[in-house]
């Protein structure tokens, strides 16, 4: 059915449509991409800061999509149009991530800059349409035509220009989305629909980089030490999608909304893209570990690669929550799961800092341990998860 234009009211329960799962699927393609070149490029520091990156521009273009609906509520007829175009820019910004810091860089640019673009297209109709909105929307426009017009231009500079235009145009969106966002808090975002729609983000890069890593080890022959560390690292993703869903609510934006509190709101934000940096991580460092000579010490890039992927999710996932506890007033309980996650993951990223050198089973199988103690530690403390007399 056709809806009205109209404001997404903040306390109204929302879902995302069966359109925006639709767009999801095409954004599920370039964390797939990614997820790829971080499996081949993490044996030389620029080679894996390059490909972790290229996230933020993609985590950007769905946020932007994301934080519009957000606030608005429509489906017409140019809004499906606008969204089919959308899905192609980012199946274009997909299939051009394997070369985006090379070859390919300029078509790269072209695909973000037609995304931007199109964004702004909404905004405008947001803003004619609903005029309560209009101060709002056509800042967000502006703004973004700015952001745009400067990916536009950077297809046609040579590198290293190009990327300094690049990393210009995306802190310039940063600001934008802080400093607009912050003057019109009656136009907050959804509670119930923005924590659903990033928590379905995260589990696509979660599904996603599974995929990846059983589609990379499928050519290899499997022993008994491969089998559990296959194990073992389902295992770690398992652990990793409970203790990220363990606690995800709407506070964070009540608090945001009511007492414009926006430093919780957005350490919680950005706290997720080192989030799903490290579950794609994790995958290629699963992927490398499972597929080692299981009776020779794993090499220390592998271990670094690994252990400090998990380690780095279960810091974020410890900040979320921590922002989230604050934000409900449910401080005690919270607070302590939180600790928790930070002390693993210190746990974890102790064994490369010391070169603990040790066969690729044993290390995945530590790693999966410290996991499930957190899951054993969420059961006994939580108070909707918790196992009679346990």
């Amino acid at each position: 059915m056709v809806r009205n234009w109209q404001v997404a009211k903040a306390e109204k329960e929302r879902r995302a449509t069966w359109l925006e799962l639709f767009y999801d699927l095409v954004f599920a393609a370039a964390v797939a991409e990614i997820g790829v070149s971080l499996y081949v490029n993490y044996t030389t520091l620029s080679s894996f800061l390059g490909t972790v990156a290229l996230f933020f521009p993609v985590c950007w273009a769905w946020y932007g999509v994301t934080f519009y609906s957000a606030r608005f509520e429509t489906d017409d007829f140019v809004h499906r149009i606008l969204i089919l175009l959308q899905m192609a820019g980012a199946a274009a910004l997909a299939l051009n991530i394997h070369g985006a810091l090379g070859e390919t860089s300029s078509n790269f640019a072209i695909s973000y800059a037609a995304l931007r673009g199109l964004l702004v297209i909404e905004y405008l109709r947001a803003g004619s349409r609903i005029p309560a909105a209009r101060p709002l929307a056509y800042k967000y426009a502006k703004g973004f035509s700015i952001t745009a017009s400067i990916w536009l231009i950077s297809a046609f500079i040579p590198a290293p220009e190009r990327f300094v235009l690049w990393s210009l145009a995306l802190g310039i969106d940063v600001a934008i989305t802080i400093f607009i966002g912050r003057k019109h808090l009656q136009l907050a975002p959804n509670i119930f629909y923005l924590p659903e729609r990033m928590g379905l983000f995260t589990l696509i890069v979660l599904g996603e980089t599974i995929f990846n890593l059983i589609h990379s080890l499928s050519g290899y022959s499997w022993d008994i030490e491969s089998t559990i560390s296959m194990g073992a690292g389902l295992t770690i993703a398992f652990s990793l999608w409970w203790l990220y869903f363990d606690k995800i609510d709407g506070s964070i934006i009540r608090k945001f909304r009511d007492e414009a509190k926006s430093g919780l709101y957005l350490t919680w934000l950005y706290a997720h893209f080192p989030l799903v940096v490290g579950l794609c991580a994790t995958a290629a460092g699963i992927g490398h570990l499972v597929s080692a000579d299981q009776n020779t010490v794993l090499p220390y890039l592998d271990e670094l690669l690994i252990c400090g992927s998990v380690a780095l999710c279960l810091f974020s996932i410890g900040v979320i929550h921590l922002c989230i506890s604050f934000a409900s007033g449910e401080r005690k309980p919270q607070l302590q799961l939180s600790v928790y996650r930070f002390i693993a993951g210190v746990a974890i990223i102790l064994i490369p800092i010391l070169k603990l050198q040790m066969l690729p089973v044993f290390l995945i199988l530590i790693v999966g341990t410290i996991c499930i103690i957190l899951i054993l530690l969420d059961l006994k403390h939580h108070p909707h998860h918790r196992i009679p007399n346990f």
